[in-house]
């Protein structure tokens, strides 16, 4: 399911040549990126590198997704259980909002995060509906 979640998040772009690593991490290891990376020094949620030119040699189109979206495991579950659902939906929304980051999409203006959030919201909405179905489905046979 969270392959599924980084796959909608990308919309065309999933017929893409690309590459994307799901990476979940405990609180020490994404914090340590957090620092090196982005100067902050605190455990968070979801951090994603997108990697322009990821095939030596070969210079990709702008439409070729290639990166690595990195979960951290204690946040998702911290932020699970004060959201008051499931880990495994914090998770895929966590995948969702990672993998739009990779595409161009960016939360740091209110305008933009409104378009992101919106987006995300209803990818997760469609997945966790999906996944419902299939549970469904599989408890009738």
């Amino acid at each position: 399911m969270l392959r599924e979640a980084v796959l909608s998040a990308l919309g065309p772009k999933r017929r893409r040549i690309g590459e994307i690593c799901l990476i979940l991490l405990n609180d020490r290891k994404i914090q340590t990126l957090n620092k090196q990376h982005l100067g902050h020094d605190y455990p968070t949620d979801v951090i994603s590198f997108s990697y322009p030119n990821a095939i030596p040699g070969v210079v990709r189109q702008a439409d070729q997704p290639f990166g690595d979206v990195y979960l951290g495991l204690g946040v998702a579950k911290r932020q699970a259980r004060e959201l008051g659902h499931p880990l495994f939906y914090e998770l895929i929304t966590l995948s969702v909002h990672g993998s739009l980051h990779l595409i161009g999409y960016d939360d740091r203006k209110p305008a933009d995060k409104k378009r992101m959030f919106a987006r995300q919201d209803r990818l997760v909405k469609r997945l966790l509906s999906r996944g419902k179905a299939k549970k469904k489905s599989t408890r009738t046979r």
